[in-house]
């Protein structure tokens, strides 16, 4: 058998993308290539081990930009961590680990990483991660509808976005993320029931969920100016019964009466400082 490759230059070339994209929807079943017209983050820094042109083991890092108890923190989070069927119990998921949680530690004090698998990443380190959801019962009131529905299809769309996400502030200054958009485009592309909306008059992007339910989740909140939870509701057209808040809310002007505990795979290695505060970073994510 031929031998193995490393390489870490490869997240950004064109054959090594168009592996890497492959590599992807093999084992996770996520299609990312939508990001080619979207534009993919340019931080992420890919680690694998190749078979001439084949990637048979990954682990990626791209850069988290975080607002946590007033401080604007550059982390690091994890991603697209896997090794092809064939190739486990060889040693490579732990050896491309530590090359990237090497490259990491030298630069931030801060690693995340989200999974369904947390016994995996104890042994190096990551503690979960308790987030909240927020909710409230709403009042009948009036309504102000100013909205567009945003379709990532049509590129205006997707450039007004852009353009947003390139002034956006934080939705929390307690714990909230000003990520790139990749990973907020391939969660909408890859699920269906979330819509995203232009408010017109206060020049926000919100991504719901149940917007003509009696229910509806809140799940993120892009805007050079955050607007209150009244504000959005208002814009929406909402005149369901109760909200759900998937984002820190220390900034929508409102005060929930429910705080429910969830854990959404979120680890931690390193010093996060809204450990132990009621927060959601954001499930705008894969």
């Amino acid at each position: 058998m031929k031998p193995l490759d490393f390489r870490s230059n490869y997240a950004h070339s064109r054959e090594g993308l168009s592996e890497l994209t492959r590599f992807i929807g093999d084992i996770f079943e996520v299609d990312v290539s939508p990001l080619d017209r979207m534009g993919h983050d340019p931080s992420v820094v890919a680690f694998g081990w190749w078979l001439e042109d084949e990637l048979v083991a990954n682990v990626s890092l791209y850069e988290r930009r975080l607002w946590l108890l007033g401080e604007q923190v550059t982390a690091f989070g994890v991603q697209s961590v896997a090794v092809r069927p064939e190739w486990r119990g060889k040693g490579l998921f732990r050896d491309l680990m530590g090359r990237a949680l090497s490259f990491a530690d030298a630069r931030a004090n801060l690693i995340i990483l989200a999974t369904g698998t947390p016994g995996l990443y104890t042994q190096f380190g990551f503690r979960q991660v308790e987030e909240t959801t927020f909710r409230a019962r709403l009042a009948q009131r009036p309504t102000r509808p100013s909205r567009r529905r945003l379709s990532l299809d049509d590129d205006g769309d997707v450039a007004l976005l852009l353009n947003i996400f390139s002034r956006r502030t934080p939705t929390s200054l307690v714990a909230s993320a000003c990520d790139h958009p990749a990973l907020f485009l391939l969660k909408t592309v890859e699920t269906p029931e979330i819509e995203l909306f232009h408010l017109l008059d206060v020049d926000a992007v919100v991504a719901v969920k149940g917007l003509n339910r009696q229910s509806m989740t809140l799940l993120d909140v892009v805007a050079p100016s955050m607007p209150s939870l009244e504000e959005i509701v208002s814009a929406l057209g909402y005149v369901g019964e109760r909200i759900d808040v998937h984002l820190t809310p220390d900034r929508l002007s409102w005060t929930p009466e429910e705080k429910i505990a969830v854990d959404n795979g979120y680890m931690d290695r390193g010093v996060f400082a809204a450990e132990g505060q009621t927060f959601m970073l954001s499930d705008m994510r894969i």
